[in-house]
């Protein structure tokens, strides 16, 4: 019985230690319909994690497409989701039907699609089940701008100018009193076209949050266009750390 009992072992060993299979994923939506309708799924919306899609290196938990839209242009929704449904990102439990948003210039623009199932530290939101896309907005040369529930932060009436850096958009806030706090990205001065939250740019997806203990500490808020995260964290963490952005720019090279 020893002998035999040795090989059940490492059968459920190995099992446990396989890591599960995810997707396929399609990037579905108003703005495909492929080779059957809107919000379907075919060859033409499926999402790789093979290094060759804007995904990073193959076999990583990231997964990317690029997509030809082929729907009328202006404002779509869409989801990154697998063929029954049962999953579906950027996903809100207490509003699952909402969908993201994106615009199209032109009628076969070729949008890039990215799903990072990893889960990140650092302070980074969400911490997975990432979404993005590159075609969030609305018109060529419009502004985005950092907003949110502080007066630092414009008690949700006006915006913080933001900065571009690389793959991103950045702003050093010192916050007075501490607490805890939310805040999103918006096109500047409206709600009407983009505000990229913890549900990507849900338009009622809910908001980032973070919280300071101390009175007068000074956070670097940072949107990742690459990946679609946010956070807020203290200058010096995101200095230490400046170069982490080229990192990952790169792998889109």
């Amino acid at each position: 019985m020893r002998r035999r009992a040795v090989p059940w072992m490492l059968l459920l060993l190995a099992a446990a230690a396989a890591p599960a299979f995810a997707g396929p994923y399609y990037a579905r939506g108003t703005y495909y319909a492929g080779s059957g309708g809107i919000w379907s799924c075919d060859a033409g919306n499926e999402l790789f994690d093979d290094g060759l899609h804007g995904d990073g290196a193959a076999g990583d938990g990231v997964h990317g497409a690029f997509v030809t839209a082929d729907q009328v242009p202006g404002g779509h929704g869409w989801k990154i989701a697998t063929a029954d449904w049962s999953e579906s990102y950027p996903f809100n439990a207490m509003h699952p039907l909402a969908n993201a948003i994106l615009y199209l210039v032109n009628s076969g623009d070729v949008i890039h699609f990215r799903l990072d199932t990893n889960t990140l530290g650092g302070g980074w939101q969400p911490a997975t089940n990432a979404v993005a896309c590159d075609h969030i907005q609305p018109f060529p040369g419009v502004e985005f701008e950092l907003i949110g529930s502080a007066p630092e932060l414009g008690d949700w009436l006006a915006g913080v100018p933001v900065e571009t850096r690389e793959a991103g958009w950045f702003a050093d806030v010192t916050i007075g009193a501490a607490g805890v706090y939310e805040y999103k990205f918006r096109v500047v001065g409206t709600w009407d076209y983009c505000n990229l939250g913890l549900h990507y740019n849900m338009f009622i997806g809910d908001n980032f949050s973070f919280e300071t203990t101390s009175p007068l500490t000074k956070l670097r808020f940072e949107f990742n266009l690459i990946d679609g995260r946010a956070r807020a964290a203290p200058v010096t963490e995101v200095i230490a750390e400046a170069a982490s952005w080229g990192r990952l720019k790169a792998l889109y090279k």
